[in-house]
């Protein structure tokens, strides 16, 4: 029977456990241009996904306000998602890929129908 040997690294052996990209939090994301409809301008907005509570949850901050999201497949290592769902049948999706860019589509569904894309970079605090 073959013995395992202790680590003597606890910190790399613990890591070891992760895939590579999984645990990215927090970001810091700069918002550059905001679409609608065919409408394109330049903004200047900061997003950010932070573990604001001590239940480990995560939240996107806005100058919305904070918002609970949900990141999807944590497992994967080429691009971190993020979904909220708010008030008002809004919905957000967050994407951010391994080299930074990043893109949040904002989905209204009361009222008539809209969607608003944002785009910018982000990187890991």
């Amino acid at each position: 029977m073959k013995q395992h040997r202790p680590c003597l690294w606890p910190l790399a052996c613990a890591l070891a456990l992760f895939p590579l990209g999984a645990a990215a939090e927090p970001w810091a994301c700069q918002m550059t241009v905001q679409c609608e409809n065919l409408d394109c301008f330049s903004i200047n907005d900061t997003y950010e996904v932070i573990a604001a509570d001590h239940a480990g949850e995560l939240f996107l901050s806005s100058l919305a306000g904070d918002r609970p999201v949900v990141r999807l497949d944590p497992g994967n290592t080429t691009s971190a998602d993020y979904a909220s769902a708010g008030e008002h049948a809004i919905g957000e999706l967050l994407t951010i890929t391994q080299d930074g860019l990043a893109t949040v589509s904002i989905h209204g569904s009361e009222g008539p129908a809209r969607t608003i894309t944002i785009f910018g970079t982000c990187e890991a605090l």
